[in-house]
């Protein structure tokens, strides 16, 4: 999937951090949907590379700590004013 998304984009480093992402994240059982969480790090790293960053380690981690924080945001329940009044 990685070849699909940055072969066009001339970009070894953002090729190497999704791929360093995906593998982290896969290997530790956090991707419950593939394409939501390829679609997700492809924006990210690619946001990454527009900002200058060069880095695959910086940008795999960078894009790791982002997607988890994602999830949990996903997993909160969502608390509205007019359900907490008593």
């Amino acid at each position: 999937m990685t070849k699909i998304i940055f072969s066009d984009y001339g970009n070894l480093a953002a090729e190497q951090a999704y791929e360093i992402a995906w593998d982290f994240l896969a290997r530790g059982g956090a991707i419950s949907d593939e394409f939501e969480t390829c679609v997700f790090l492809a924006q990210r790293i690619t946001m990454m590379v527009d900002e200058g960053q060069t880095n695959r380690i910086r940008m795999a981690n960078r894009a790791i700590s982002e997607y988890e924080h994602y999830v949990e945001d996903l997993d909160k329940p969502i608390c509205r004013a007019a359900n907490s009044r008593s």
